[in-house]
């Protein structure tokens, strides 16, 4: 795909419209770019892949990994806040048991708990030194790469999860073809994933933003190449032959929001944060997070 004539990353449109945010990274600028015809959020042009790969080192796990939450994968307190038992619970009133698979199982808590829960479970992992503390700490069975690369089975897994990934994947489609091949007929896909352009400071944001011409720069290494809503990243999932089950908006609440950028932008997300937690609590709307269940057809 030409990055000098950008087309959508998801559905290949040429309708794009400039959203006004971006990433200074490595003397360029990156753009945030939305998609008329899918509704896809994406930035333009992306990174190249050995710059993505330099941008999860240790370091990465070691800070700002899960969206917002601080704290080091590699210390007790964080493994054991991400054994979620809840979640676990979830997932097994669609499917109680069956072989397991966590895309992007990073040091191996969720992917631990799954296999005590009574899952047989594998991941896969593309940190060598998030994989690799997964297998020493865990005894887990982690292959170290793209799910593509892993070249499993048609038909290997009952379970796939992907918790803070997705908006991580250069090529989503391709990744979701691949789960979708290797997963068993009627499989379940469990996603959790952040909404962050979905919340009412994103959307006035844009819009104040917008009206004066002016770009925010996100403070931030381009970790999210894409940003996902609730309608785009269902239609996302029915493209690659998944059915959605449920899907579930929440929100974080106000005193544990991270917060950055200008002094303004900081003010607005807090004051916002408020009135967003009690619609997203109430209504299920304009939430920062996401959580889906999805089927693979059983049609071919």
């Amino acid at each position: 795909m030409s990055e000098q004539t950008p087309r959508c990353r998801i559905c290949a449109s040429s309708k794009l419209a400039p959203k006004p945010f971006g990433y200074r990274f490595n003397g360029r600028w990156l753009e945030g770019m939305a998609c008329k015809a899918c509704g896809i959020i994406f930035i333009h042009p992306q990174p190249a892949a050995e710059e993505i790969a330099r941008m999860y080192s240790k370091e990465y796990f070691a800070g700002d990994f899960r969206c917002g939450h601080a704290g080091s994968y590699f210390d007790e307190a964080t493994l054991n806040s991400l054994a979620n038992e809840a979640l676990l619970q979830r997932i097994k009133r669609h499917r109680a048991d069956g072989k397991f698979l966590e895309v992007g199982c990073a040091g191996g808590a969720f992917l631990n708990a799954a296999r005590q829960a009574g899952y047989e479970a594998q991941g896969v992992e593309l940190s060598q030194e998030a994989g690799e503390f997964a297998r020493r700490k865990f005894g887990l069975e982690v292959f170290i790469g793209d799910v593509r690369q892993a070249k499993f089975s048609e038909g290997a897994f009952d379970v796939v999860f992907m918790g803070d990934v997705l908006e991580h994947l250069p090529e989503p489609l391709a990744t979701l073809q691949e789960i979708n091949r290797i997963m068993a007929r009627g499989g379940l896909l469990v996603l959790e994933c952040p909404t962050q352009t979905n919340t009412l400071f994103s959307r006035l944001g844009f819009f104040v933003y917008g009206a004066l011409g002016k770009k925010a720069a996100v403070n931030l290494p381009p970790y999210h190449l894409f940003e996902y809503r609730p309608q785009s990243l269902a239609a996302l999932l029915r493209r690659r032959g998944f059915e959605v089950l449920c899907k579930t908006e929440t929100a974080m609440p106000p005193r544990e929001i991270a917060l950055r950028g200008s002094i303004f932008q900081k003010l607005g997300k807090k004051i916002l944060q408020y009135p967003n937690y009690a619609l997203t609590t109430v209504f299920g709307v304009w939430g920062d997070r996401i959580e889906v269940f999805a089927a693979k057809r059983k049609s071919a």
